[in-house]
């Protein structure tokens, strides 16, 4: 009883964190986070305001876990296996393929405009959020490490490579989505063809041995 009841009691906290979660990311995206308060919140997630301080004690504190949450999501949407049987230009494609899907999907691009947005206005907001996000866990360059490890590419700082090919990425799709009012950019298979060519012409294996060991 007691262990069943813990558990519900549990699952129901999670769902009403969620919630007050989703009501803020409406709120914020609607009115602006600097404009926007937490009755607002409160309201749209049919909740007190107490139990929203609860939660989240400060609005400060629930942007900076609406950021780590939407890190989490696109860590886990863009994580790819590098694949010794798939040729790297349509490993590749993948990682391109997900990033239009996110300029695609309405709520990710609203989250992302929300983000920058409260960003600019505080960049000290900005650098104490970003610093909870584990660099560690980067799946574009956990791929990029195996792609290199496997030959396929000569990347002796992953790290840096995937940053390489996500500012590609970001140039080509997010950011004129961004400021552009979240419509994708044009150019199908031909700008997808071009960004991986781009990366893979900087990023290829030359014929010498030692550079083909990568790290």
């Amino acid at each position: 009883m007691s262990r069943n009841g813990t558990q519900g009691g549990r699952k129901l906290s999670e769902e009403k964190r969620v919630s007050i979660l989703e009501a803020a990311i409406k709120v914020f995206s609607r009115g602006g986070f600097e404009a926007s308060s937490m009755d607002l919140v409160a309201r749209e997630a049919g909740a007190s305001k107490r139990t929203v301080y609860n939660y989240f004690p400060s609005k400060d504190i629930l942007l900076r876990e609406i950021a780590d949450r939407f890190g989490r999501e696109m860590r886990g949407f863009k994580r790819f296996e590098y694949d010794p049987a798939v040729p790297i230009e349509a490993q590749l494609g993948r990682f391109v393929d997900a990033e239009v899907e996110v300029v695609r999907n309405e709520r990710w691009m609203g989250i992302i405009r929300l983000l920058v947005a409260a960003f600019v206005r505080s960049p000290e907001l900005a650098r104490a959020t970003v610093s909870r996000d584990p660099e560690s866990d980067d799946p574009l360059a956990d791929w990029m490490r195996a792609a290199a490890r496997a030959g396929m590419l000569y990347a002796p700082e992953p790290a840096l490579a995937a940053a390489v090919f996500r500012a590609l990425l970001g140039g080509a799709y997010t950011w004129p989505a961004v400021y552009g009012g979240g419509t994708a950019p044009d150019g199908g298979e031909s700008l997808k063809r071009e960004l991986v060519q781009t990366f893979l012409g900087r990023y290829r294996p030359s014929g010498n041995p030692a550079e083909r060991r990568g790290p």
